[in-house]
């Protein structure tokens, strides 16, 4: 196995995730078709780091295969024979049902076939709050780790759903140690305008009272992360350049903004599904391990805060 590994230089804010899982058990994790490099790697570098206990949901030759290729060791690890995307999919979220694992991980499937199996109606993960994707972003020189939601799930949420949306991304912020998380509610300006129907929505969402944190809307993104561009338009409120969670207004707006932090700032970013029975990590072929290990660290720690809640 390649050295992965997170350092206080490269990576301070997933440094400190790894910091808060250091005492906490290993969550067993089934993870779906690892049957290629990229999946079974992300897999076992989380294992080498103490965060999951893998269990291997998917075609049993195709995983040996892609460990013997690259040279992994997967001896002593949990197969579950599934036949296809889809069969795997639906044994690992069996897994997380019945109590055999606690967490779900993505390997190489479509995500469609992978949340669809998480939402399904019978014996699956969805509880009565809105399933949501979180963005932790651990970006260069700033001082603290940035929440981006959502920006891979809900593709156009009404108030509702921003209303859950929200709360899913504080509940996750106080998993992760932030105690009273902020949360601004985006939009392209920072007051409400009906030519611009997401900034009447952010105050409506604001208006909602948030167990566990703070949210305030609607902010332009200067006002939510700069105190010095809150002040020149004379807002106030707590939660003006002081943002922990951005709260976007389409899955477009949090596609650009998460990417252009990635690819533009040097940003690197873990995701983790919420709202559900259980942690679902959410990872693409194009994250790099950095990200994997993030993503398990922040399912570690959410497990760990909604079995203590």
């Amino acid at each position: 196995m390649a050295d992965h590994s997170i350092t206080q230089q490269s990576r301070p804010h997933f440094f400190r995730l790894l910091e808060l899982c250091k005492p906490l058990e290993p969550l067993k994790t089934a993870v779906i078709c690892p049957d290629e490099k990229v999946a079974l790697e992300g897999a076992l570098d989380a294992r080498d780091e103490g965060l999951i206990t893998p269990v291997l949901v998917g075609d049993r030759s195709a995983i040996d295969k892609a460990a013997h290729d690259n040279s992994f060791d997967i001896e002593g690890l949990e197969i579950i024979e599934a036949d296809g995307e889809e069969a795997a999919a639906h044994a690992g979220v069996d897994c997380v049902f019945t109590g055999n694992t606690q967490a779900l991980m993505k390997g190489n499937i479509h995500s469609d076939t992978y949340l669809s199996a998480v939402i399904r109606k019978d014996n699956g993960l969805r509880t009565k709050q809105r399933t949501s994707h979180c963005f932790l972003m651990d970006i260069p020189n700033w001082s603290k780790p940035l929440m981006i939601t959502d920006a891979a799930l809900n593709v156009a949420p009404d108030v509702r759903n921003k209303i859950s949306i929200t709360q899913n991304a504080i509940t996750l912020s106080r998993a992760l140690g932030i105690d009273q998380p902020n949360a601004a509610i985006m939009s392209a300006v920072e007051s409400p305008n009906p030519a611009i129907p997401s900034s009447v929505e952010a105050r409506m969402v604001a208006e909602t009272e948030f167990e566990g944190g703070i949210a305030d809307g609607p902010f332009a993104l200067d006002n939510a992360v700069s105190r010095r561009a809150a002040e020149l338009k004379g807002i106030t409120s707590p939660v003006a350049g002081d943002a922990d969670i951005l709260v976007v207004p389409t899955i477009e707006a949090g596609n650009m903004l998460f990417k252009g932090l990635v690819y533009l700032a040097g940003a690197e970013t873990g995701g983790l599904v919420v709202g559900a029975k259980a942690p679902v990590i959410l990872t693409s072929r194009a994250d790099s391990a950095e990200a994997r290990i993030a993503s398990c660290a922040m399912a570690v720690l959410y497990a760990h805060h909604i079995a203590q809640s």
